[in-house]
């Protein structure tokens, strides 16, 4: 499959995302914000993930990095999942983009460029916390960094690798690649950066009415409910710290009891799965 996406920011200003949608755009990478703190939101990415939902796209997130530690490449995430959480079921996937700017930012700060080694293992931690939480994951990336900031396991680290090459066919194989930057799409002023998605991306097909962490006192109960065409396995990560019981399930709804039996302050997460699909961690429950 060759289909038609773009990347937006608020850069792009107000998109008529109606407009977008007629010409033959099926997906939109919107940018979430930058940095780390929630001040930085793109100040388009509401209007931009609810028009774009609203006209049919498939929608997937991206992150500016401007992190100078693992510890900040976290906090980062902490403060994207934030934003995006809201729209966790729409989300294809989260993308890390850390390039030419994270580095001169870094350099404003610190006076020096950092080294691969700390660019790996901040790009490694945001891609790490991101999955962890139940999102599949992209890193977008240049060939010049692909060859020579980028270790194979920082590749390997995503689920998706989201490539920019605008010299025709991408040089390694790709989910999605940035084909240039100057497209004109109707609904958009200005110049559009446009990309081709080459594999169907589904988000799991197991929708949940719990979008964020919960606390549960201990001792009480906490119920929450699943949609799939077929009835999906719930699991706990962590034994002892909450009991987990099936309680009913109405056509695609299950609807499922969780008790906190551990030690106040202990936690875990909670994981679904489709048949066929592999576990997906969807919140994690804090015992008070």
């Amino acid at each position: 499959m060759n289909e038609k996406w773009i990347d937006v920011s608020a850069h792009n200003g107000v998109i008529s995302w109606p407009l977008v949608s007629r010409f033959g755009i099926k997906g939109a990478v919107i940018r979430a914000g930058y940095g780390n703190d929630v001040s930085q939101t793109d100040k388009q990415f509401q209007r931009n993930m609810e028009g774009a939902i609203a006209a049919g796209l498939k929608v997937a997130v991206y992150w500016f990095g401007y992190a100078d530690s693992v510890a900040d490449a976290r906090k980062e995430w902490a403060v994207c999942k934030k934003i995006i959480e809201p729209y966790r079921k729409h989300i294809l996937f989260v993308c890390y983009d850390y390039e030419y700017d994270s580095v001169n930012y870094y350099k404003r700060v610190h006076g020096a460029a950092p080294g691969n080694t700390l660019i790996n293992s901040m790009v490694g931690a945001f891609l790490s916390a991101a999955g962890a939480d139940g999102y599949k994951t992209a890193l977008y990336t240049n060939n010049d960094y692909r060859l020579h900031v980028f270790t194979a396991a920082t590749l390997a680290a995503a689920d998706y690798l989201w490539l920019a090459d605008y010299s025709g066919a991408p040089d390694v194989p790709c989910t999605i690649q940035q084909t240039g930057s100057s497209g004109t799409v109707p609904g958009i002023n200005g110049r559009v950066d446009m990309n081709t998605l080459f594999a169907a991306i589904a988000p799991t097909a197991v929708q949940i009415d719990t979008t964020c962490d919960v606390t549960i006192e201990h001792g009480k109960y906490y119920t929450f409910r699943t949609n799939c065409n077929q009835q999906p396995t719930v699991t706990v990560g962590t034994v002892g710290v909450v009991g987990l019981m099936h309680c009913r399930r109405e056509m695609d709804a299950d609807f499922w009891h969780l008790c906190a039996v551990g030690e106040p302050g202990s936690e875990t997460g909670i994981y679904t799965a489709a048949p066929g699909e592999a576990p997906t961690k969807r919140f994690v429950v804090k015992v008070k």
